[in-house]
């Protein structure tokens, strides 16, 4: 048994003695008699000593317990370059809208299996190797921010190769363990380089697909707060467009599907449902971390009983 308390439990202890002193005195002044006024110390004493547990906030804890987890290593690669900024998703919002509502989909309806994150704007970034800290990658998906237009050096879809081999290759040595990859992109390659082929990386993805946002129109990526990204050839507003032939190519060399998810996530609802129904749910056993359970449930029940004592007998005195 261990405490979580709610306050510092020196402000509780001041308070709780303050109450009770002026309880007391309020008790002994009042013109009852002293069996009443006895009574009425251990019906109020009672009822602060219970408020006094709740806030100490009890837990119990136990370093061997049983928990579920998926037989899943879910990786998420992520385009964050400028482009994925452009506002043509659905209609007129930032396509990174859609990215950080689906992904967050993805991670509930998967939830118990590890995840993983890697970046890439003008170069690749582990924001995350595999964990089954879901809240935390959900949080770095919130962190993201558009990128500085004058640092921007271009878009290139095989940067994240490495990094991307290297998560899968460390997915690979666990037992019993799918990998299902999601690569998350508009295809734009805008700095004069080639798509290198990821088919040798095929043999380590067990599902997945690759999500294309944007629209063959385009849309206008804002430049700060005060206007849009101004491209300097055409002498306009600089304007991004999907490129589903490069998403295509890495759905086909990873050996997963493509969808373009710009108007919404219907497929990506299809295709959860197919990796939860080939996946299994493990039972493990913990040994060493410690589980916690709130036990403070326990006195708030009792409260509630004698609150409603408390009430019976002011009623029964006529004072109400």
């Amino acid at each position: 048994m261990s405490i979580w308390p709610i306050f510092p439990v020196v402000v509780m202890v001041f308070v709780l003695l303050v109450v009770v002193a002026v309880t007391m005195t309020i008790i002994f002044r009042n013109p009852l008699k002293l069996k009443d006024k006895i009574l009425t110390i251990i019906r109020l004493g009672l009822i602060y000593a219970l408020v006094f547990c709740i806030g100490l906030r009890p837990v119990t804890m136990d370093d061997e317990y049983e928990f579920s987890t998926k037989n899943l290593d879910v990786l998420f690669v992520v385009d964050t370059t400028i482009s994925m900024w452009a506002g043509d998703y659905n209609g007129s919002k930032e396509r990174m809208d859609g990215v950080i509502n689906d992904t967050k989909f993805i991670i509930d309806e998967l939830a118990g299996s590890n995840f993983a994150l890697v970046t890439f704007d003008d170069q690749a970034h582990v924001l995350a190797p595999f964990t089954q800290d879901f809240q935390y990658i959900e949080n770095l998906f919130e962190t993201f921010s558009s990128p500085d237009s004058t640092m921007a050096t271009g878009s290139d879809l095989s940067l994240p190769y490495k990094d991307i081999e290297s998560l899968l290759l460390s997915s690979s040595r666990k037992e019993n363990r799918k990998t299902i990859v999601f690569y998350i992109s508009d295809g734009e390659i805008t700095n004069g380089t080639t798509l290198s082929s990821y088919t040798d990386l095929a043999q380590y993805v067990d599902g997945g697909a690759v999500f294309g946002y944007g629209t063959e129109t385009g849309g206008k990526m804002k430049d700060g707060s005060w206007g849009y990204i101004y491209d300097y050839d055409t002498h306009q507003d600089a304007v991004s467009r999907i490129d589903e032939t490069n998403l295509k190519q890495v759905a086909q060399d990873l050996g997963i599907n493509y969808y373009n998810v710009n108007d919404g996530n219907a497929a990506i609802k299809g295709e959860i449902e197919l990796i939860k129904q080939s996946s299994k749910t493990i039972v493990e056993k913990g040994m060493g971390a410690e589980a916690f359970q709130d036990t403070y449930f326990y006195f708030a029940i009792v409260l509630a009983f004698v609150l409603l004592w408390e009430l019976f007998v002011i009623i029964r005195k006529g004072r109400l």
